[in-house]
């Protein structure tokens, strides 16, 4: 008898673990994503903050009268703007240009002048310029653009990757140049994605309009690999993520997604006119590790309750036997 309740106790027990397991594993799932997604939208509202609050600044400088002039004033207002920004490390220089787009007056947080190089080909002129022939309207005054990063060619950020906050510069109406501000991408990333260190699992890509990743937690992706390029096996070897992450971009909405190896939340990064995406996730295999301790624990406490039942059980059965027993034999005596 105390053999059939061993095997129906451990029958029980896998059972329990089973049905435990499946639900512990879809509740904590649920949890990670939404702590994900918590992360992402807080992460994504610090950066759009910051080119918020950067570009606004650089458009009422290129509104001043002094941009218009262009005169020895002109390089200490710019100084001033450079000294204002200074402390955070994240800027690097700021540059006036004529209407084709060559540099006439700059500053920068190393005090070196560098002008001359032609800026005409780059996104943020070309936006703030306009180009009628291909239906694209000139920047209003007070408006301003982001460019997607790009390798710096001139000042104290040369050769790094930087991200260029610009304002068109108008006088009596016509367009005149640019002011742009040069924001290094690393340590703004370094910077303003910093709550992702408070979480040793989780890692962090910042992804572009294009589809470029511009800022990689684990080091594992050149900076501006191209994800829709990534073949069939698709971002993080899923190309329904892939397509989730472009949809994201289209509509600028954030989401989440349970892959076969992650588990991955993101949410829309506006900065400026341009729209980028702050993907976060977190292996399955930490999740696991965060489960197992809880799973062990109930599956102890499991077999101890049901050990202790099943020798209450044989001791319990063994007394009423011998109760049972006890008067026939007396009878036959």
């Amino acid at each position: 008898m105390w053999f059939i309740w061993l095997i129906l106790m451990i029958g029980l027990g896998v059972a329990f673990y089973l049905v435990l397991s499946l639900g512990a594993k879809s509740t904590v799932d649920k949890q990670f994503l939404r702590r994900q997604q918590t992360i992402a939208r807080a992460e994504a509202g610090n950066l759009a903050a910051f080119f918020s609050d950067f570009g606004g600044s650089v458009a009422v400088l290129a509104q001043l009268r002094t941009m218009e002039q262009r005169d020895a004033n002109t390089v200490r207002v710019m100084e001033a703007f450079v000294d204002q920004w200074r402390d955070r490390g994240l800027v690097g220089g700021i540059v006036l240009t004529d209407g084709r787009g060559i540099v006439q007056f700059n500053a920068n947080v190393t005090s070196t002048s560098d002008v001359g190089a032609s800026l005409a080909d780059r996104d943020y002129f070309v936006r703030a310029k306009g180009e009628p022939e291909r239906g694209l309207p000139a920047g209003r005054e007070g408006e301003f653009f982001v460019s997607k990063p790009v390798v710096s060619r001139l000042g104290a950020s040369k050769g790094q990757i930087i991200v260029v906050a610009a304002s068109p510069v108008h006088q009596n109406g016509v367009f005149t140049g640019v002011v742009a501000a040069s924001v290094k991408l690393k340590p703004l990333t370094e910077r303003y994605l910093e709550l992702m260190k408070i979480f040793d699992s989780i890692e962090a890509f910042l992804i572009g309009q294009e589809g470029d990743v511009w800022y990689d937690s684990t080091g594992s992706l050149a900076l501006g690999t191209n994800i829709f390029e990534a073949g069939k096996s698709g971002f993080l070897g899923s190309q329904a993520l892939t397509d989730a992450i472009k949809d994201g971009l289209r509509t600028r909405q954030g989401g989440e997604l349970e892959t076969p190896e992650n588990l991955v939340a993101w949410a829309p990064v506006q900065a400026g006119d341009r729209n980028w995406l702050l993907v976060v996730t977190d292996p399955k295999q930490a999740v696991a590790k965060f489960t197992a301790p809880f799973l062990l624990r109930q599956i102890v406490i499991f077999l101890v309750v049901s050990l202790g039942m099943l020798l209450f059980g044989i001791l319990t059965s063994r007394e009423i036997r011998l109760e049972l027993n006890r008067p026939t034999t007396q009878k036959s005596s």
